[in-house]
């Protein structure tokens, strides 16, 4: 499966990244399992508050991810 990961604000610091394509071997992905991994790969994001959108929409942790998502992870935002 191949996805596609998207950082914004400060989660593009701490992974000096702003996309990467994303190669899972696994055929059924959670975004919860998805989550630690990339927490594994970037230990910052252990300590950060941040939220994950799949295809342009909030998702639970339980989502179960398809090959050719798009998966955001979203810093927290402020309104004004």
């Amino acid at each position: 499966m191949i996805i596609t990961l998207k950082y914004f604000g400060l989660l593009v610091d701490i992974t000096q990244k702003k996309e990467e394509v994303f190669r899972l071997d696994e055929s059924k992905v959670s975004v919860s399992f998805l989550k630690s991994k990339m927490e594994t790969a970037y230990e910052e994001l252990k300590n950060t508050n941040y939220s994950i959108a799949i295809n342009q929409s909030m998702s639970s942790l339980d989502y179960t991810i398809k090959d050719q998502d798009v998966v955001a992870f979203l810093p927290p935002f402020a309104g004004g």
